[in-house]
C-alpha cells in the first residue's frame, strides 16, 4: 500500500486501541516517524545512506541511528513513570508541575533546530552504517516506544516524572518525555531530509 494509505489504516487502528486522545495523538506521531524514516531511506544506496555534506554534519544513516540510540534510553524510565503515576493517583497526590523551562526545552526540539548542543557519547552514531540494519533497529525501538505509550492509556501523563538521561538536573513528566522523543525524532528526520537535498548528494 502507498504511505498515505498505510497511514490512514494505521491511524484508524490507533484510534480503536487508545481511549485517551493525547495517547492516540502520540501513537499516530510515532507511526508517522516510522513511515517517514522508511520512505526517506529505503531506496538509498550504501554510499548515499552514509554520505555526509561535510565533516561537521551527519549522514542520513547517522541521523536515524542517533534517534534509535536515544529512544532506547527511555523504556525503563517510562515504565517507572507509569507505575509512579498509578500510585500517586491512587493516593490522590497532585500532578507534577511542568515548568516553563522544560516546556520550552521540549518545544525547542522541533524542526528546524532552534537550540544546538553537543551530542553525548552514548548516543553518538558510528561513521559507517548498514541501511537495513539501521531501519530495522529504528522501527523496533519506536515500536517499543509505541507499546509503552499504549500502556499509559488511562494513566495520568503528569503524575510520573523522570530525570533526563543526559542532564540529571532536568526532570520531565511522562507527557513531556514522550513529546520530547517525538519532537527530537522530527528534528533529525528534518535534518536527514536536508542531507538528501544537499548539493553534492550522490546520484
Amino acid at each position: 500500500p502507498s504511505p498515505e494509505r498505510a497511514m490512514t489504516t494505521s491511524q484508524t487502528s490507533l484510534r480503536r486501541e487508545a481511549e485517551d486522545p493525547q495517547v492516540r495523538q502520540y501513537l499516530e506521531e510515532i507511526e508517522a516517524l516510522r513511515l517517514d524514516a522508511r520512505s526517506l531511506a529505503e531506496d538509498l544506496s550504501h554510499d548515499q545512506f552514509n554520505w555526509r555534506p561535510d565533516g561537521k554534519r551527519w549522514s542520513i544513516g547517522q541521523c536515524l541511528e542517533h534517534l534509535t540510540l536515544t529512544v532506547k534510553l527511555y523504556p525503563s524510565r517510562i515504565e517507572r513513570m507509569i507505575a509512579e503515576a498509578r500510585e500517586r493517583q491512587a493516593r490522590g497526590e497532585r500532578a507534577w508541575r511542568e515548568g516553563w523551562f522544560t516546556r520550552w526545552f521540549v518545544n525547542s526540539m522541533e524542526p528546524p533546530p532552534k537550540l544546538r548542543s553537543r551530542t553525548f557519547g552514548k548516543v553518538e552514531p558510528p561513521s559507517t552504517l548498514e541501511r537495513e540494519a539501521v531501519l530495522r533497529a529504528f522501527d523496533a525501538a519506536h515500536g517499543q516506544l509505541a507499546d509503552l505509550v499504549r500502556q499509559a492509556d488511562g494513566v495520568s501523563l503528569v503524575h510520573g516524572r523522570t530525570a533526563s538521561p543526559f542532564l540529571s538536573i532536568l526532570h520531565f513528566t511522562l507527557n513531556q518525555t514522550i513529546a520530547l522523543n517525538l519532537a527530537h525524532g522530527r528534528r533529525h528526520l528534518w535534518q536527514a531530509r536536508q542531507v538528501r537535498g544537499s548539493a553534492g548528494f550522490p546520484g
